[in-house]
Parts: structure tokens; C-alpha cells; sequence
């Protein structure tokens, strides 16, 4: 039977690259989420300083810097969309080289027992051929 460690190191190896892969496309959607939330949060600061200044010029510049705000807003909202489907695959791809690896990790336990079995049966065999042994050679002795 083969060895199997090197292709187990292999598998390791991808699962820990698809595993990083997928961190750094959650710390991308988590920068996205945060340049949402801070657009929205500048779009609520405006707001309320403008209520409290009361200005009629003020106003229509509010109205272009909010559909600005907006449009910015959609566009972070589309980027994390595709991010989502993006992380959706990775996370597939990483459940299916995890899966090859259980796989194979499983292939050589059971190899392993396998041969643990074979080695116990043969020893028994030997020490059962030398109990016979001892005990012909007692009988001849007598």
C-alpha cells in the first residue's frame, strides 16, 4: 500500500489556501459593509446639521450630495452582492477539498488498522507456533 502523508500534506495545504481565500473575501465584505454604514452615516449627519441651520441654499445642495450618497450606496450594495456570490463558491470549493481530505485521512486510518490487524494475526500466529513448538519438544522430552 502507498504512503498517503504527502497527498494528505497536499489536501492540507489547498484547504488552508481556500480557507485563507475565503477570510480575505469576508474582510472585503466587511470593509464594504463598513464604507455602507459610514456613507449612511454621513448621509444622517448631513441631515440633521441641515435641519439645524435651516438654509434654502444649503437644501439644494443637500439634495445632490444625498443622490450622490445613494448612488454610492447602491454600488457598495451591488459590490457585496457579487462578494456574496463570490464567498458562496469559495465556501463550496472549500467544503469540497475539506470532504477529499476527510476522505483520504480516512483511507489511511483504515489502512493503518488494516495493517495494525495483519501485524497482530501474524505475531499471534508466531507465538502460537512457538507455544506448539515448546510443547512438542516437552512431549519428547518425556
Amino acid at each position: 500500500m502507498s504512503d498517503l502523508s504527502s497527498l494528505i500534506r497536499l489536501r492540507k495545504h489547498t484547504v488552508d489556501q481556500k480557507q485563507k481565500f475565503l477570510a480575505e473575501l469576508y474582510r472585503q465584505a466587511e470593509a464594504l459593509e463598513n464604507k455602507k454604514t459610514s456613507y449612511e452615516e454621513k448621509l444622517v449627519k448631513e441631515r440633521a446639521l441641515l435641519e439645524e441651520q435651516e438654509m434654502l441654499e444649503a437644501l439644494a445642495w443637500f439634495g445632490r450630495f444625498a443622490e450622490g450618497v445613494k448612488t454610492q450606496i447602491e454600488l457598495i450594495n451591488k459590490d457585496i452582492r457579487n462578494l456574496e456570490q463570490r464567498i458562496d463558491i469559495a465556501r463550496a470549493d472549500l467544503r469540497n477539498a475539506f470532504t477529499e481530505l476527510k476522505k483520504i485521512e480516512i483511507t489511511r486510518d483504515r489502512r493503518a488498522e488494516v495493517e495494525k490487524k495483519a501485524a497482530l494475526s501474524k505475531e499471534s500466529k508466531e507465538l502460537d507456533e512457538i507455544g506448539i513448538e515448546g510443547h512438542r519438544r516437552k512431549s519428547e522430552e518425556r
